[in-house]
């Protein structure tokens, strides 16, 4: 059972989808597969069709917020998608988180809470399967920060932008 984003992985996702294989049949398969919270992947039908409409409008608001506080323009880096009620409010609070990391985790927390939503009443059916699938990568993903590095390259990342920006570099940065 995934109980919180901050466990850590009780399986690899590809230990799961190993299991997975030898169980379902293609085509339930081959949609797993493709099941991700990454909302650039390929596409997936069921929970996560819905859960890519969040997540691009939750990184839509970011870019927005991101832009604004830069005073960029936005428009080349926003993606076709609605907007979704609440994303707004969650890049918001994001944004008044001031480490890096922790607004990492922060987001990753509101995705498995959206996970959650979206497989309510599901009991180890396709869909529940889905979300676990995307749960574990959310895990996963938490195993591999490491807070130097990660700190190192939103350092690299910031001034990258600043720069493209015209932006002088501030001093510590």
């Amino acid at each position: 059972m995934l109980t919180d984003s901050n466990q850590p992985p009780p399986i690899s996702t590809e230990d799961m989808m190993e299991v997975c294989a030898r169980f379902m049949d293609s085509e339930s398969y081959s949609g797993l597969v493709n099941s991700s919270f990454d909302p650039e992947g390929p596409e997936a039908p069921g929970i996560c069709r819905e859960y890519r409409y969040w997540e691009r409008s939750l990184r839509n608001d970011l870019t927005v917020l991101r832009a604004n506080a830069q005073s960029l323009d936005p428009g080349g880096y926003l993606r076709p998608a609605a907007a979704v009620f609440g994303t707004e409010s969650t890049a918001h609070e994001v944004m008044a988180i001031s480490s890096p990391l922790e607004a990492e985790l922060y987001l990753d927390a509101c995705r498995w809470a959206k996970i959650d939503e979206l497989v309510y009443g599901h009991f180890f059916d396709l869909e529940f399967l889905r979300g676990y699938k995307m749960k574990l990568e959310i895990l996963e993903r938490h195993a591999m920060f490491e807070e130097e590095k990660g700190f190192d390259a939103y350092r690299e990342i910031y001034a990258r932008v600043l720069s493209a920006s015209g932006t002088e570099i501030p001093m510590g940065v």
